[in-house]
């Protein structure tokens, strides 16, 4: 009897396990996922965003990502500080004034580390960089293309206003020395500059590519070969304090998410940029196939892992350390007056730094963040 007893009790201790564990996993099934607005722009970089969220990286971390799509970076700025998205695309020149302006807005985290700007001048007024390299050498032929450039006239989104000047500072010219033409994005330059207007267009690598190809018109300036220190530019994903600290869990959710699908496109990448590469085409109106993504993400981008981002972003005794730009962006802004004061740099990338940090100390986020892909 005590026998019979003692095997129906473990049959019910068996089957109420069992009811349990089913109702844990049904309500983590049916868990409300919380809703993100990603503010995203027409780069390749930014599209890491709207792929993550199409793979369902997003749920994993209990997310859901709206994606909002804005032709420049100053537009999703905008409506960040109006509320209208959380997070968005930035770059740090432009984040300089955007926190001169509105102090809440701040970094989020770096998604990458853009290396593809590119000076496109007109065929048969500019010679090519690679020309001019092969007859006098790298350091002459930056010193002939830079001071080949006064007088002359520079189509540019705000944003790479610095860019072109900090190049320009090697040789000694000054703003006053060139023009520009600024337009409200790059696909806009990029078009005037086709019908005729400027001298030379830097900006984003798609249109910058797009040009590029139609090489009966346009020619390969000068790249990493003339850009000065401002060449180190960080593509930021920017939030405001409030909802960093007001959306803690969230915002490390958002993380992972950012770094799981920089993982994905590691370990991945023609699946990643199958997605990734439709969008960007859609967006920019060009045509960027699976290969020529790849390649604009990793020899002319990179997406930051966060082996990437602890030894160089996030690491004070690298040359790569998010106080360095932040400190000379910050230089030249108050020099070409576009913000009158100086500000800590601090400011802009210590939330960023913060959460990244803490973002180390979770266990159960980062297990998520590397566990294997299923098919």
């Amino acid at each position: 009897m005590k026998i019979k007893i003692a095997m129906l009790l473990t049959i019910l201790l068996v089957l109420l396990v069992l009811i349990v564990s089913s109702e844990a996993s049904y309500a983590q099934e049916t868990q409300e996922l919380t809703r993100v607005r990603v503010g995203v722009t027409p780069y390749s970089m930014w599209q890491i965003w709207s792929t993550a969220h199409e793979l369902g990286i997003d749920k994993e971390f209990g997310l859901d990502f709206e994606i909002k799509e804005f032709t420049s970076d100053p537009n999703g700025v905008r409506a960040l500080i109006t509320g209208d998205v959380d997070i968005t695309s930035n770059a740090m020149p432009q984040l300089i004034t955007d926190h001169n302006a509105a102090p809440q807005v701040v970094s989020f985290v770096p998604v990458g580390y853009f290396k593809g700007f590119i000076f496109v001048g007109r065929k048969g007024k500019t010679r090519p960089i690679d020309e001019l390299i092969d007859e006098m050498g790298v350091d002459k032929a930056k010193e002939f293309q830079l001071k080949e450039m006064r007088g002359k006239t520079f189509l540019v989104v705000p944003p790479f206003k610095p860019l072109v000047l900090d190049a320009l500072n090697q040789v000694g010219l000054k703003e006053e020395d060139v023009s520009f033409q600024f337009f409200a994005d790059d696909q806009k330059a990029a078009m005037a500059f086709i019908k005729g207007s400027g001298d030379f267009y830097i900006g984003s690598l798609p249109q910058e590519r797009r040009l590029l190809e139609m090489s009966d018109q346009f020619v390969n300036a000068g790249g990493s070969e003339i850009l000065g220190p401002a060449g180190l530019w960080y593509d930021i994903q920017c939030s405001t304090e409030k909802f960093i600290r007001e959306n803690r869990e969230t915002s490390l959710r958002v993380l992972a998410v950012k770094y799981r699908a920089t993982y994905f496109f590691d370990l991945r990448p023609n699946e990643f940029a199958e997605i990734a590469s439709k969008n960007l085409s859609r967006l920019t109106g060009g045509n960027f196939p699976t290969e020529e993504y790849i390649t604009l993400q990793t020899v002319y981008d990179d997406f930051l892992s966060i082996e990437e981002s602890l030894a160089g972003c996030y690491n004070s005794l690298s040359p790569l350390y998010l106080l360095h730009p932040t400190e000379y962006y910050l230089k030249i802004a108050v020099e070409s007056g576009d913000i009158k004061e100086s500000y800590l740099p601090e400011e802009i990338y210590k939330d960023a730094e913060d959460l990244f940090y803490e973002l180390l100390t979770r266990r159960d986020l980062l297990e998520k963040i590397y566990a294997p892909f299923t098919d």
